[in-house]
């Protein structure tokens, strides 16, 4: 199904015993399909990775290291293949098709809410058809946050620890492994009824998920409107003397989605392969003819937080920031996000 054509759903709580993770995971492989859940990796970074036993998923970490959208918008995937045959023919090939089913397993509330947003770039002014034949396969099955980790912000642009925007499941965990499922879409009520016997209707609403308060809402109104008056502010210039321009904030952002395509090829056979990009690179607006639009790390931070907080509101109606915190955290120049949109909110206040 694709996400454009989900129907309305009736949220329904079940309480599922500790065996659900097992009886998800068998419910999907069991049929030829694949199951991605957070998997501890190099020294105890957590990333969600492919398993075949709920004994491998981690149920006690902040976030996964990358962004829950390398599932469903690789780093890099071959759109198509070719090779020259005899008498100057060439054969094309295009990518194999997804698993017939995708679960993601465990993500969490902010990358969820990041695929919506996702979701609507893809399918905007022309449907995007690998993501959407990966997508329409998919259910997201999201864990609600107990410990937020101390870069994480959702609250302060609009979301929270639990989340439901784009889960087709949510679920809050209780320390034996069992859990409260609430089915938020119409895929994620089918997918709960699959678990069978592990799961059973609540009688009793879902106690609510108890988070360490995280930092106060930035008023995103005010900012939007700082932005539309400051595009020649000395704050750009500012900010950017700290930025390395190494692209990590928009490589493990959950929102991001610039990729450039390009053909590797050899001398009689090849590939046409879609990669990541990013608008921190010099090379990203490079013309042919040698200009660039934003020759600068001045003017290329300053997309950053226009494209987030202006352009993308404006465009989809959608603040296209969920506040995970990995830009800030894995920054090594120590650039934080939100502290640059509190310092706009307060200029704009003055």
């Amino acid at each position: 199904m694709s996400p454009k054509a989900c129907p309305a759903h009736s949220p329904t709580l079940y309480t599922a015993g500790p065996g659900w993770l097992d009886a998800a995971i068998t419910a999907v492989v069991s049929g030829g399909g694949v199951v991605y859940a957070p998997t501890a990796i190099d020294n105890g970074t957590v990333q969600l990775a492919p398993t075949t036993s709920a004994a491998t998923v981690k149920l006690d970490y902040v976030n996964n290291r990358l962004p829950l959208k390398a599932v469903l918008f690789p780093q890099t995937e071959t759109l198509l293949s070719y090779k020259k045959s005899g008498g100057g023919g060439v054969q094309v090939a295009v990518a194999d098709p997804p698993p017939a089913e995708i679960l993601v397993l465990g993500c969490r509330p902010c990358d969820a809410a990041a695929m919506q947003l996702l979701d609507t770039v893809f399918q905007w002014d022309y449907d995007d058809v690998p993501y959407q034949r990966r997508r329409g396969n998919t259910t997201l099955v999201s864990f609600a946050c107990a410990k937020p980790g101390p870069y994480c912000f959702c609250g302060a642009v609009g979301g929270s620890p639990a989340d439901e925007r784009g889960s087709d499941v949510l679920a809050t965990l209780n320390a034996d492994g069992s859990a409260v499922l609430k089915s938020v879409t119409e895929r994620g009520g089918q997918f709960v009824q699959r678990l069978g016997a592990a799961v059973k209707p609540a009688t009793s609403p879902a106690a609510p998920q108890q988070a360490a308060p995280g930092p106060e809402p930035v008023d995103l109104e005010r900012v939007r409107a700082w932005l539309d008056n400051n595009f020649a502010s000395d704050l750009w210039g500012e900010v950017a003397l700290r930025c390395l321009g190494c692209g990590v904030c928009t490589y493990l952002c959950p929102t991001c989605h610039c990729f450039d395509i390009v053909d590797e090829a050899a001398w009689n056979h090849g590939e046409r392969r879609r990669n990541w990009d990013s608008c921190a690179f010099r090379m990203f607006t490079v013309h042919t003819s040698g200009h660039n639009p934003r020759p600068n790390q001045t003017a290329r931070w300053r997309q950053r937080v226009m494209h987030k907080f202006k352009y993308f509101p404006q465009r989809f109606g959608h603040t296209g920031c969920v506040g995970c915190g990995r830009c800030a955290e894995k920054c090594k120049a120590g650039q934080n996000l939100l502290d640059i949109l509190r310092r706009i909110s307060q200029e704009n206040a003055s």
